[in-house]
């Protein structure tokens, strides 16, 4: 194997086996040594690739903005279709990706978010960008509804993205303590139903 394809390979050992990891347990209860076992990688290559834990972390969060970019984001809000459909399949996409994993582990950067917000600035700063371009692509989003005549002219759009964000996030939560999708699709439901009282046939 050329020397390119197999040092890529290792890193991706190691970013794969600390995300499962990380997902499930957290990020300051997974240790180097439980990533090192799961990964099998051993120490001198995990240090060669990630100086430090949080280099580790910081990878991991780069790439799960990176998958849920492509995977969501930009799945869902695409040019050329009405964007109340952008938002609605915005929505039931994140009820689809907890059926599929079956309720465990929740959201990635959300989880991060409640672990690491009070106690690693750089988590936080990170995390908030994070957080900060999606609100902004669902505040564009809205804006467009507004521009084609269709939203309500009381509608604070900033404070409705928000709003938005902050209810599938806490759907996720509840999902994961309850092990239901019954409870995260019922409470996106109730997010589309407070969308609909904006929107103006």
């Amino acid at each position: 194997m050329p020397t390119s394809l197999r040092e890529t390979s290792t890193k991706e050992q190691i970013l794969d086996a600390a995300s499962r990891l990380i997902h499930v347990r957290g990020f300051n209860k997974t240790s180097v040594d439980e990533i090192l076992k799961e990964s099998g990688v051993g120490k001198g290559n995990f240090y060669y690739y990630f100086k430090s834990k949080d280099v580790l972390g910081f990878a991991i969060l780069d790439r799960s903005i990176e998958r849920i970019t492509r995977e969501i984001i930009e799945k869902c809000f695409t040019d050329g279709k009405d964007p109340w459909q952008q938002l609605l399949d915005f929505l039931d996409c994140q009820v689809e990706r907890i059926r599929r994993h079956g309720c465990t582990g929740g959201c990635p950067l959300g989880n991060l978010a409640v672990e690491m917000s009070d106690i690693h600035e750089e988590f936080r700063r990170r995390l908030n960008e994070a957080f900060d371009r999606l609100r902004s692509r669902i505040e564009d989003t809205l804006a467009q509804t507004k521009a084609q005549g269709t939203l309500r002219d009381d509608a604070d759009i900033p404070r409705l993205a928000h709003f938005i964000v902050a209810g599938f996030e806490g759907a996720l939560m509840m999902g994961k303590l309850h092990k239901s999708t019954d409870i995260i699709a019922g409470v996106v439901e109730e997010l589309k139903g407070h969308l609909a009282h904006y929107r103006v046939a």
